[in-house]
């Protein structure tokens, strides 16, 4: 994308606020039109509606830049300057968020969607297919599946929401000392207690829940969230390694305590098999 040939200015596309720089102004001035193409209907549609301030910055222009001034200010500085169009693709792209801890229940979708992509951009790409599963740090979880095969894209998206519904811990860290200070927490009635970050919470749990020591509480209706109970084996694990006899986990480590040696024993083991 760089060149090495010196330039007397630059012609930088802005685009949205975005700054993409050229040495060619036929290349700019390309990107600015088929730009200006694609959001024509939400420029006409803002200025319909009396947003006149945010058509004209979505409107894409072209500007003279010094060389000098965007190699020390400029987006990835004169390495980042193109020597040609960047490509354009249209895409696929299908998303979906679940909630839920012990048990993923979607709560968005935002059906088949065809979106315009250029090379800048993060989630461009030239393959049929690409998967993302994202764990948010509220706990809830992101499946989103784009690419330029429709097909491929629906398949994509399908494997991925069964694999977050089926496996809801699959992606997470799995930290037996923390999975201990959950159990201690909810055997006190406050689950959150020893859990300063609400992912690591989420994933926690997930972990004591396939070792089939947690559960959501089921309520006749769907609510965001459910309340977490021990199961009977929870309740059997936390009596039978006195895990209510042990230290405070907020006053002292738990991760050095060589009564844990047991506990964390059998949750290895337990973990071991859900696989």
């Amino acid at each position: 994308m760089s060149a090495t040939v010196p330039a007397e200015h630059l012609h930088v596309a802005v685009l949205n606020g975005r700054q993409e720089a050229f040495y060619r102004p036929e290349h700019a001035r390309a990107l600015v039109e088929q730009w200006n193409r694609v959001v024509a209907p939400t420029i006409a549609r803002d200025r319909a509606e009396g947003r006149s301030k945010a058509a004209d910055r979505l409107s894409g222009h072209v500007e003279p830049r010094d060389p000098k001034h965007w190699q020390r200010y400029g987006p990835g500085g004169m390495a980042a300057v193109w020597t040609r169009v960047p490509e354009f693709r249209m895409q696929y792209v299908r998303r979906a968020g679940f909630v839920g801890i012990t048990t993923r229940r979607k709560v968005t979708d935002s059906g088949l969607q065809v979106r315009q992509t250029w090379e800048f951009q993060s989630w461009f790409t030239t393959t049929p297919v690409q998967r993302r599963v994202e764990i948010r740090p509220s706990g809830s979880i992101e499946v989103s599946a784009c690419g330029l095969d429709r097909e491929a894209v629906e398949s994509a998206f399908k494997d991925g929401v069964d694999h977050v519904t089926t496996y809801p811990n699959s992606d997470d860290t799995f930290d037996p000392v923390d999975v201990l200070r959950v159990l201690r927490a909810l055997a006190e009635g406050d689950g959150r207690k020893y859990a300063p970050y609400e992912s690591a919470f989420h994933a926690d749990v997930r972990a004591a829940h396939s070792c089939g020591l947690v559960e959501e509480k089921r309520e006749a209706h769907e609510a965001p969230s459910r309340p977490l109970v021990l199961t009977k084996e929870g309740l059997a694990f936390v009596d039978r390694h006195s895990l209510m006899e042990l230290p405070d986990p907020q006053l002292i480590e738990w991760d050095d305590l060589p009564s844990l040696a047991w506990p964390l024993s059998e949750l290895a083991i337990r973990a071991a098999g859900l696989h």
